[in-house]
């Protein structure tokens, strides 16, 4: 069986399904009605009411190992934040154990990828070399000399906040 899972090779599509299908299932564990948009919403991946009756947009990114300590976005990440719009950043760990994942206000990613964006482009590469200003963007969980500088100071701590929390959702 350990080798039939080494020998599958898992679509991004895929792996991006299973990350919304997760977070879609915690929250229904926790009174939500939740609808998953499948690719027809430009920017939100589910759509989540609380028991209150507030609606909250989400989208999802989600990484299959858990070495890789950073997710890959886009320069539209950069805007449109709000107050009823997260993001839910999900880590599989390839399955060999329960998923991590963190939900985190849109307003507090757009900063942090504006302004680390911003940060990159007018820094030069490693070799002085003057760097492009390409559309990806990554979001970062852990503190690396880029994040030391732009980041909240206490990012890993901050990033706890985030852990598994849905309460920010009620």
């Amino acid at each position: 069986m350990e080798k039939l899972k080494e020998d599958l090779k898992i679509s991004k599509n895929n792996i991006g399904n299973s990350g919304e299908y997760y977070i879609a299932s915690r929250l229904s564990a926790e009174d939500f009605i939740v609808t998953i948009t499948l690719g027809r919403a430009e920017r939100y991946d589910i759509i989540a009411v609380n028991s209150s009756g507030k609606t909250f947009k989400i989208s999802v990114k989600t990484r299959f190992k858990a070495d890789v300590k950073r997710f890959p976005l886009s320069e539209k990440d950069e805007r449109g934040a709000s107050g009823d719009f997260f993001y839910a950043f999900v880590m599989l760990n390839e399955f060999k154990k329960e998923p991590d994942f963190w939900i985190i206000p849109s307003s507090v990613v757009t900063k942090i990828l504006y302004e680390s964006h911003i940060d990159y482009v007018e820094n030069p590469g490693k070799n002085g070399q003057k760097r492009k200003d390409t559309g990806m963007r990554n979001l970062w969980m852990i503190n690396n000399t880029h994040t030391k500088k732009i980041y909240p100071k206490n990012w890993e701590i901050e990033l706890l906040s985030f852990y598994r929390n849905m309460k920010q959702l009620k």
